[in-house]
């Protein structure tokens, strides 16, 4: 494919996320491929797709900073156990003076939590046809809702038309995802623990 007909986009979406500043913009080009890239602190990665190895329906749902909530949980059950040791080691007096210490470990945890759900956005995500693999993230209503929404229903509709416009049957469509999702590992684009779980789940199909 030359490079006048990869710029023949269809239609684009740019998002960005408040809390770690990570931009995404996705592409829509020549009906029935996407384009998608990131850019973050860690740099900048971008990937393509043919939209006939996507699944129509989307799964909405948050996605979880694991990091965030580990941070949560730890100042809390910090702050529960410190709690405990003074009320059975100290004298109410020793405990009044401790008090403002008590209450700072739980004003961070309260940060915390609070973080935990500022970088835990709401995602619209693509999955694989048969692998059920993530490949695509949108975060959810993003940069607004009209905008958004234009852009996920056209490209729900594309990716239904382009999965009809390809003449493979079944066998020689999960062999396709297959090798797309061998070249998206290799990418770093899937993990290798996705990878496998896709792979296991296409190899379990009866045909």
């Amino acid at each position: 494919m030359n490079q006048q007909q990869e710029n023949k986009v269809n239609s684009r979406l740019t998002q960005q996320s408040n809390s770690n500043g990570e931009v995404r913009t996705f592409e829509i080009y020549n009906e029935q491929f996407i384009k998608a890239r990131r850019q973050n602190l860690l740099g900048k990665r971008s990937y393509h797709l043919n939209l006939s190895l996507l699944q129509p329906w989307p799964v909405h749902h948050r996605q979880f900073s694991k990091r965030w909530l580990f941070a949560t949980g730890y100042f809390a059950f910090t702050t529960l156990v410190y709690f405990v040791f003074l009320i059975l080691n100290y004298d109410q007096p020793t405990l009044s003076k401790l008090l403002p210490f008590i209450v700072v470990l739980i004003l961070f945890t309260i940060g915390f939590l609070i973080s935990f759900i500022y970088h835990s956005p709401n995602v619209m995500e693509f999955r694989s046809r048969y692998g059920n693999c993530t490949l695509l993230r949108l975060f959810h209503n993003k940069p607004n809702k009209e905008d958004f929404r234009h852009f996920s229903d056209e490209l729900r509709t594309r990716i239904l038309v382009s999965s009809q416009d390809i003449n493979l049957d079944k066998k020689h469509m999960m062999e396709m995802e297959q090798q797309e999702l061998a070249r998206l590992k290799e990418e770093n684009v899937i993990t290798e623990e996705a990878y496998v779980e896709a792979m296991e789940r296409i190899k379990g199909i009866n045909i």
